[in-house]
């Protein structure tokens, strides 16, 4: 009997704690507190602190891409067949390093017959010269003679006929030759175009062509054939879409840090240099397009392609 006596009282004064607890909560925090501060003797939590001005970072996150600053499609002038391709992807090639060279066999033998076209056309312009003025010489004295009356009209009439036609053989003579040398002109550009250089310090991206291969140079029509790509990833960009009410925050020029969440721990300090006009919509998103340029160390690790966070320092 004694027992379940017991258990009666012990539920009842739990039940009276808790409606105790109930009925007055600030009271049991109290003795809560007053009993903690008591028996460990901890200090209570400030809950109050001095007002000063500061700097606040704000941090942006946007899905996007770096790429390069600068990048090349590599495609010949002139149609030909690569002859040498000295460079591979991720090469690193020097300005006015070769990157690759078209067969010229047959421009070089074309190049040979309008130098002997040339060779030609020169010595009918040597002969066109001597017979005009053999022929000039004969007019002049038939002149003289005809107004001394010592020669007739018609002896007079042809010397002026015969005149006019060596002058005219001499100027087609002079005409084939320029013509002969503006035609070797051509083909020496197109000599000149069958090394392909590089336009600035750059490294490989692609290789899209073989030793061997035909290509097709670049026209008005066609675009011609790519065989390489290459870009300068000393400096590169990143094409952030910047969602409307952070981009009021952001000035031209501001300093950006920038986070690859490929290369752990590589932070890289950037610039904001431009702010697109006027908002357009990505993602079901209003925003803003921006460009981030980024000092690039290649022996960071950092490659065209990766993702990123970026934070803003406040100017």
């Amino acid at each position: 009997m004694k027992r379940p006596i017991l258990w009666l009282v012990v539920l009842v004064i739990l039940g009276g704690a808790y409606l105790a607890a109930r009925q007055w909560p600030d009271t049991v925090m109290f003795w809560r507190k007053s009993g903690t501060a008591e028996a460990g003797k901890k200090p209570a939590r400030p809950t109050t602190a001095i007002a000063a001005t500061r700097n606040i970072n704000f941090a942006i996150s946007a899905a996007g891409e770096i790429t390069p600053a600068e990048q090349v499609s590599v495609r010949p002038e002139v149609s030909g067949r690569v002859d040498k391709l000295p460079v591979d992807i991720g090469d690193k090639v020097k300005k006015g390093e070769i990157l690759f060279t078209l067969d010229d066999t047959d421009l070089q033998t074309e190049k040979s017959q309008r130098k002997i076209e040339i060779e030609g056309a020169k010595l009918q312009v040597t002969s066109a010269r001597l017979a005009k003025e053999k022929s000039e010489l004969a007019f002049n004295r038939n002149n003289d003679l005809f107004a001394q009356k010592l020669v007739s009209q018609e002896v007079f009439d042809n010397c002026g006929i015969e005149l006019e036609v060596t002058k005219n053989a001499h100027a087609i003579a002079q005409n084939n030759l320029e013509r002969s040398q503006a035609s070797l002109q051509v083909v020496e550009d197109k000599l000149s175009k069958t090394k392909i250089v590089a336009p600035f310090d750059c490294t490989v991206l692609t290789r899209d062509a073989s030793i061997g291969q035909a290509v097709s140079g670049a026209s008005g029509v066609n675009s011609g054939t790519q065989v390489l790509s290459i870009a300068d990833l000393s400096e590169l960009i990143i094409n952030a879409h910047i969602n409307q009410a952070d981009v009021t925050r952001m000035t031209v020029g501001q300093k950006v840090e920038i986070e690859v969440e490929a290369v752990a721990g590589l932070r890289l300090a950037g610039r904001l240099d431009r702010i697109a006009p006027q908002a357009t919509i990505k993602n079901g998103i209003k925003g803003f397009s921006t460009r981030i340029i980024v000092k690039n160390d290649e022996r960071s690790g950092l490659r065209p392609g990766m993702n990123f966070d970026f934070d803003f320092v406040p100017p």
